[in-house]
């Protein structure tokens, strides 16, 4: 299928160090990411779901990119594959159950859901329920739900991606995490945890949609590691639950608070913390299958002899959702924009830097990787398998979409606020004539909500660059566009090659996105959290 390019050009790139730099970044042109994008993005491919036929053509097809661009493998032995192993857990709902005390049982997929039985394929788990309100134990803000509390052998209950709206947005969003939830809950003792749903997350993602979700299986993969064991979860058992409306009021039912209360507390920023008189037991039995995968893994060797031994990472996710419920009779997940177009940008930027007449000082590895719907299953597979000493990784650039439906010259990047890479963008954003605009959504804490994150927990400085919200037309809204598309095509069949895709601000963002690395790979100093800064100071572990 083809498409229009945009009348609006982009410019030529002015250097970034040296002069060859601006030659290699105007060789990015928008024919190249057009291509890229209508191959992965075809039908043909079946929505690239992790572990598919579809998503193994991509894999080659990424793999004879970066071949063809002379970048060698950066997998084991040279290979360009990095094998990732998954488990795909089904619970059977007829043999699903949970007990509030002398209350009916409750029924799964309408009262509850179970989110997590990778680890054992049945199970029992009985306890007292606590409520620790957000869940969230952040002793460096002065926040412990769990302070006067003892949750040994208990079931906790707590609100479902939700944490103090005081804290920063980011650092809300990390420990809004389900799995930070669950792994503090651990910490503190607990055998099971439960999510309540607020109004607003009920809104966000009605609960047919999650049910949905869970049936096709999008939300059910975790990593195994090379024993066979799952990985990416807290060492100890945990029964993991989300309660429906219905399910949540029958828990809160005749207790301290009710559930209309402990909503508007939470809502209100001062959720309850109290001892529930009733004991719940969970009985289950799922079913697990095995799901190989792969990252794609290239390899550019720096030419420093000792900074060659330090690596700057580009990631951008190759999945999407595969095959799902038809959409006016389309069940095709394509996935264009999310995450065709961010591959195109990695591969191009990965042709300029094989292009350069001297390759910059670090190495540079481009890290396509499988699962990031299902969970960033595939980055967090790669940094607790890294190909590469684990320490010696510098950054990490992700590119997670990085095409608009109007001509933009602007950029957004997500996390910079916490690194050295403020200053970095700063620099090449003014050298590209692109503007810089803020975090449209800071709400939503994008910047733990994409691959950047298991780097980010690793404690290597990261950030996500993407298009921005200003347009060289008059009378276009950018922002309104994506907010719009977010609504109505976002994680569905829409997103495929008959949107109206603007591959000039592609061109101008993957310039951006080379410039960026290469600075970080041609300076001796590595990248650094700010003085202070949550992420480097609660997360950094090397």
């Amino acid at each position: 299928m083809s498409h229009t390019l945009s009348c609006q050009a982009p410019q030529e790139s002015e250097p970034v160090d040296r002069p060859d730099t601006a030659v290699v970044m105007n060789q990015i042109r928008p024919a190249a990411i057009q291509a890229h994008i209508e191959f992965l993005a075809d039908d043909a491919l079946e929505g690239r779901g992790t572990g598919t036929r579809g998503y193994d053509l991509a894999a080659k097809y990424l793999r004879a990119q970066l071949m063809a661009f002379d970048v060698a493998g950066g997998a084991a032995d040279g290979q360009y594959f990095q094998d990732v192993a998954l488990v795909r857990t089904a619970v059977q709902p007829a043999s699903t159950t949970m007990k509030i005390d002398a209350v009916q049982p409750l029924k799964f997929g309408t009262d509850f859901v179970l989110l997590d039985t990778h680890r054992e394929q049945t199970g029992t788990v009985a306890g007292k329920v606590l409520f620790a309100g957000y869940g969230v134990t952040a002793p460096q803000l002065g926040y412990d739900d769990y302070a006067d509390m003892d949750a040994s052998g208990a079931i906790v209950a707590f609100m479902d991606f939700e944490a103090p709206p005081s804290f920063p947005s980011a650092v809300r969003a990390h420990f809004s995490d389900s799995d930070v939830k669950i792994a503090n809950a651990a910490a503190h003792g607990a055998i099971g945890a439960l999510f309540v749903r607020s109004p607003v997350q009920e809104k966000m993602f009605p609960w047919e949609s999650l049910l949905l979700e869970l049936d096709i299986g999008w939300n059910s993969l975790r990593w195994l590691n090379a024993d066979g064991k799952v990985g990416g979860m807290t060492e100890k058992p945990m029964v993991v639950g989300l309660l429906n409306r219905s399910g949540a009021e029958l828990l809160f039912d005749d207790e301290q608070h009710d559930l209309q209360s402990v909503l508007d507390a939470a809502a209100a920023g001062r959720p309850p913390r109290f001892a529930l008189s009733n004991t719940v037991t969970i009985e289950y039995q799922a079913s697990h299958k095995r799901v190989d995968s792969v990252n794609i893994i290239g390899l550019l060797e720096g030419s420093d002899p000792t900074l060659k031994s330090e690596y700057l990472v580009y990631t951008a996710h190759a999945d999407h959702l595969g095959i799902g419920p038809p959409v006016d009779g389309d069940s095709i997940y394509n996935g264009a924009i999310d995450n065709a177009a961010g591959c195109a940008i990695v591969l191009e930027v990965a042709k300029a830097f094989a292009a350069l007449g001297e390759r910059p000082k670090r190495s540079i590895l481009f890290l396509f990787v499988t699962g990031e719907e299902a969970g960033l299953l595939g980055a967090d597979y790669f940094v607790h398998n890294p190909t590469v000493p684990i320490n010696r990784i510098v950054a990490n650039i992700n590119i997670d979409g990085g095409i608009s439906l109007v001509p933009v010259n602007a950029v957004v990047a997500y996390g910079v606020e916490h690194s050295t890479f403020a200053g970095l963008t700063e620099k090449n954003a003014a050298q590209l004539g692109l503007v810089i605009n803020p975090d449209p959504f800071p709400e939503e804490g994008l910047f733990v909500r994409s691959d950047q994150y298991p780097f980010v927990k690793e404690g290597i400085p990261a950030v996500w660059p993407d298009l921005g919200f200003e347009s060289p037309l008059p009378d276009v809204d950018p922002l309104q566009v994506l907010k719009t598309w977010l609504v109505t095509d976002y994680h569905t069949p829409k997103d495929d090659l008959s949107q109206s895709l603007d591959y000039d601000s592609s061109v101008r963002l993957a310039r951006f996105a080379f410039a960026l690395g290469y600075d970080v790979a041609m300076d001796t100093r590595r990248p650094q959290w700010n003085e202070g800064d949550f992420f480097g100071a609660k997360l950094a572990n090397r």
